[in-house]
């Protein structure tokens, strides 16, 4: 599941009912809540993305470290290595051999054979498509290590033992280093005796009945609490007249006579209604009797006459081409506690760019001359270099400014000649390994990119009415915030400035800018955020100057 890169689309954090409603669903899956070790007052945050293959799934931080994560918000939710590192026996855990590990890393689903089963301890039960948790055994030291992968249990433990443990066991999710592993601080595993491994699930098996009675009372304390916090204030206002009064607030105070027309339905009522909502309210539009704000467009030209005219080029592609300003119910409108002024953006002269990286990954077939490493380490070129000259100097096999090639190296270059030049054999053995670039945020954060180096890009696409609109993609993977960047080109060219979380080659939010204004950005990217210009495509462009 996480053995490619995945693409991020989205990183919230999540309000203090919805963090509660998480840990319920937790505690209601392990059905052990004195075992769980979770700060419950740190930041819970919900990062959206999309796996390699393509799915969509949900990853759970809490203060920045992953700890669990789901596919959906009614289904299963998963525990992250991370999590259960510190809590080792709060899912079902199975044992293997070490040897096991190597087969889990490369893809492979946990097959029934490879479980460890010892009298010394009870087999856990298990729910057929539940959660479960593998761990490693290591008979030299009597420890148990990890859980060090964390899966989908494809049958129950009846049916395990109905089989004789033949067959696919579990499904395999998530393993240790893999992309989600790099997606947190790293680290290894935990580890402890056997005999503390019996103990403790002895413990639990014990007192599990005793602690799903607590458990269940204070799910109902705190269901009462989040229903409580989760209901509105009362107000006598209906939602059609907040909905009303946002909308022509959004006209007057937020749309310019000039200069943003025609614009996009769905951009207006982004930009300037939904900017309009008082402090403390929200603005539901399923909640109106119109479901549609199309639709609310339509009864409001319809009540005398039109106040916005609309251009209809395509289904679902309308714009709003012209207003009317001295419409009645623009003139009478009176500003009340409408929301007309942003908050001030902060600076971005503080900016730390990250520091970018570049790696090769060892693969499986230069393991054979570059010394002791493991497959998937990362060396930089001059570490690549000296291990190699270290292989040749060892095996006798440098010949002036050549190198003779013995079997191995023949086998791993696949040069057909016996001798070949150290460029020559260095740019081959390097063709042979995964690029890797590790971009290195002020905070200590990491975010590990192979094949495509990370890039900022430029786009440019012509819009209605043959208006030219700037794309800027892959901004939040340079730690750059969209906020501070959006209002930063909004000041400094005087155009509008719009952001969507999922567009196609993105990673991130992308951001829309009105007009080719590549060379600001650019020059803004390079001086204020300090971005080398080797990760920036799309400068070419800019429009020409006029000599």
């Amino acid at each position: 599941m996480f053995r490619k890169p995945f693409n991020v689309k989205k990183n919230t954090n999540l309000r203090n009912s919805d963090s509660r409603k998480l840990y319920n669903r937790l505690c209601e899956e392990i059905g052990n809540e004195t075992e769980i070790t979770v700060d419950k007052k740190s930041q819970v945050a919900q990062v959206k993305l999309v796996t390699f293959q393509g799915d969509s799934m949900n990853i759970y931080l809490s203060d920045k470290l992953p700890i669990l994560f789901d596919f959906s918000e009614t289904g299963n939710v998963y525990p992250t290595v991370f999590f259960m590192w510190k809590n080792p026996l709060a899912y079902p855990v199975i044992l293997v051999h070490q040897q096991v590990l190597q087969y889990l890393e490369n893809g492979a689903d946990l097959m029934l054979p490879g479980v460890i089963r010892n009298d010394k301890y009870t087999f856990p039960n298990i729910r057929k498509g539940g959660p479960v948790c593998i761990a490693l055994y290591d008979s030299s030291k009597n420890e148990v290590i990890g859980p060090i992968a964390v899966g989908c249990s494809m049958m129950s433990s009846e049916d395990m033992l109905k089989c004789g443990f033949q067959g696919k066991g579990v499904q395999i999710l998530h393993v240790f280093r893999d992309t989600l592993w790099e997606f947190g601080p790293r680290g290894q595993p935990s580890s402890m005796s056997l005999d503390q491994f019996i103990k403790i699930e002895t413990i639990i098996d014990e007192n599990i009945e005793v602690e799903n009675n607590e458990i269940t009372e204070i799910e109902k304390v705190e269901n009462e609490k989040i229903n409580i916090e989760d209901s509105e204030p009362e107000n006598s206002e209906s939602m059609e007249s907040l909905l009303q009064r946002c909308f022509l607030a959004g006209i007057k105070y937020r749309l310019k006579k000039s200069g943003q027309l025609p614009m996009d339905i769905g951009q207006f009522y982004t930009q300037c209604v939904l900017s309009c909502v008082p402090e403390g309210r929200k603005l539901d539009m399923k909640k109106t009797k119109y479901k549609k704000f199309g639709t609310f467009i339509q009864e409001i030209n319809g009540i005398t006459t039109e106040i916005v005219k609309i251009n209809k080029k395509n289904k679902g592609a309308e714009t709003i081409s012209e207003i009317v300003w001295n419409h009645e119910l623009l003139r009478s409108f009176e500003l009340s506690d409408e929301k007309i002024v942003d908050e001030v953006i902060p600076s971005a002269d503080k900016f730390d760019p990250p520091i970018i990286l570049e790696f090769c990954a060892v693969t499986e077939p230069v393991l054979p001359v570059l010394g002791k490493c493991s497959k998937g380490d990362l060396l930089t070129v001059p570490e690549l270099r000296e291990r190699l000259t270290n292989y040749i100097k060892i095996n006798n096999l440098n010949a002036l400014k050549s190198v003779k090639l013995d079997p191995i190296l023949a086998q791993v270059s696949k040069i057909k000649s016996e001798t070949t030049d150290w460029n020559t054999l260095m740019q081959t053995i390097q063709s042979k390994m995964t690029k890797t670039w590790v971009i290195r945020w002020a905070d200590g954060r990491e975010f590990v990119r192979k094949i495509n180096a990370p890039k900022i890009e430029f786009k440019i696409e012509n819009r209605s009415g043959n208006k030219k609109v700037t794309l800027i993609n892959n901004l939040s993977v340079f730690g750059v915030d969209i906020k501070t960047i959006s209002h930063q080109i909004q000041t400094g060219v005087a155009t509008s400035v719009t952001s969507q979380n999922e567009a196609v080659c993105c990673e991130g939010v992308q951001v829309i800018v009105q007009g080719n204004q590549i060379h600001f950005i650019s020059q803004l990217l390079l001086e204020t955020y300090g971005i080398d210009k080797k990760f920036i495509i799309g400068m070419e462009l800019a429009p020409k100057r006029k000599r």
